[in-house]
């Protein structure tokens, strides 16, 4: 008797573990389907604005387009005094590398 309800115990603890992992899953596919991920993202795109989340505020990279978290983005100051964020150093560089050229 005492060996079935270990076995029906572990059955229970093994189904809510799959539950919480496959639960998991699908909280992190919803979530990443609301990051935006095209020029047409409200506020972003053409104008490199920042996109608001609740966990943080997206900015655009001016140079690849990639969207970062504005608290784990790369800054410079851009020409115009505004700041740029960028997802790294590679295009930080190229940025820089860019304005410094003559026109």
């Amino acid at each position: 008797m005492l060996g079935w309800l270990l076995r029906l115990l572990l059955l229970f603890l093994l189904v809510r573990a799959v539950m919480l992992v496959v639960g998991g899953l699908f909280r992190g596919l919803i979530e990443s389907a609301r990051v935006p991920t095209d020029d047409r993202a409200p506020g972003g795109g053409a104008s490199g604005g920042p996109v608001a989340r609740s966990q943080g505020t997206l900015v655009q990279d001016p140079v690849c387009g990639t969207y970062v978290l504005q608290e784990r983005a790369l800054s410079a100051r851009a020409a115009g005094g505004g700041t740029a964020y960028f997802c790294s150093e590679r295009c930080r560089s190229a940025y820089d590398a860019q304005a410094a050229r003559p026109n």
